[in-house]
């Protein structure tokens, strides 16, 4: 029980870390070998979490990473989205507000149809179970990641510094 918790808490470290460096300029960027650190984490927290053997696993992990990576992609464009009305502000016309609702029910649309089409490649790989318990897994994992980030930030805030575990 204790090496699960070690685990966690370690991803959780990591992932803390991740988000306040994302939170920096957008010159700044990750390097790599810290983003594989990253997900490396994240995979030995999700296993544990949802009891994979070694050949779920095997099945499961490909699968998981090219959902991983769409669904990131998808994101970016609703981010470059919400820059691209920040940026217009007040300028931006009917038509162009109109324009980018259309773009954002559409992106939406398409990370509808990708959680479908992986529940489905999730559930033969894994089961309908754990596929259930992924979801919830990944759910969990980030409410800790932002419960110990909003903790780091109230006590750089109060002037405490980094609290270490």
């Amino acid at each position: 029980m204790k090496r699960p918790l070690r685990t966690f808490t370690i991803a959780c470290t990591t992932f803390l870390t991740l988000s306040v460096s994302m939170a920096q300029p957008d010159d700044r960027s990750i390097p790599d070998d810290r983003l594989q650190e990253i997900k490396a984490q994240k995979s030995a927290y999700l296993t544990t979490k949802l009891a994979l053997t070694p050949e779920e696993a095997q099945r499961f992990w490909p699968l998981y990473n090219a959902f991983d990576e769409q669904q990131d992609a998808l994101r970016a464009e609703q981010r470059a989205m919400m820059r691209e009305v920040q940026d217009r502000g007040a300028s931006m016309t009917e038509a162009q507000a109109a324009e980018l609702i259309e773009k954002n029910l559409e992106n939406r649309r398409k990370e509808l149809e990708l959680e479908r089409e992986y529940a489905g490649k999730f559930q033969k790989s894994i089961g309908a179970i754990k596929t259930v318990r992924l979801h919830r897994a990944e759910r969990d994992f980030n409410r800790e990641v932002l419960r110990r980030l909003k903790e780091r930030m109230e006590d750089r805030k109060a002037g405490n510094g980094p609290k270490r575990r």
